[in-house]
């Protein structure tokens, strides 16, 4: 009997005591509105990089966030294009975080580029 009340108190403890499993540790899930996807090989762990629309059509292709697409998953239609991205993100060793997308899609959202516009542009051009 006092054998069982030592198991029932100890192995609980020692559950507590184990780290997370890997199934635990999965980062953030997010949903990125709107950026413009772009070739980009200064991250190791992919070959794509979202950067700020206003960004973009300035010039800059300063990434705000790296993609990494499963199973190698073709999104050249989607190159230089504004898109919506769902995925987990993760902080590694690249120079901003990178999120593993489940999902990308074509964005409607557009941000105001004051830089860009002109007076009496429609929006999302400031009125």
């Amino acid at each position: 009997m006092n054998v069982r009340r030592s198991l029932v108190t100890l192995v609980p403890l020692a559950l507590l005591t184990l780290g997370p499993t890997h199934g635990d540790v999965q980062g953030p899930k997010v949903e990125i509105t709107m950026g413009i996807l772009v070739r980009d090989t200064s991250c190791a762990q992919t070959s794509y990089a979202l950067v700020g629309v206003c960004a973009f059509f300035n010039g800059s292709r300063t990434p705000q966030l790296y993609v990494a697409f499963p199973g190698g998953r073709n999104v050249d239609r989607f190159l230089e294009r504004n898109v919506r991205i769902r995925g987990t993100m993760e902080f590694t060793n690249c120079a901003a975080p990178l999120v593993r997308a489940t999902n990308i899609d074509e964005s409607v959202l557009l941000p105001p580029c004051p830089e860009l516009c002109n007076p009496g542009d429609p929006p999302p051009c400031p009125q």
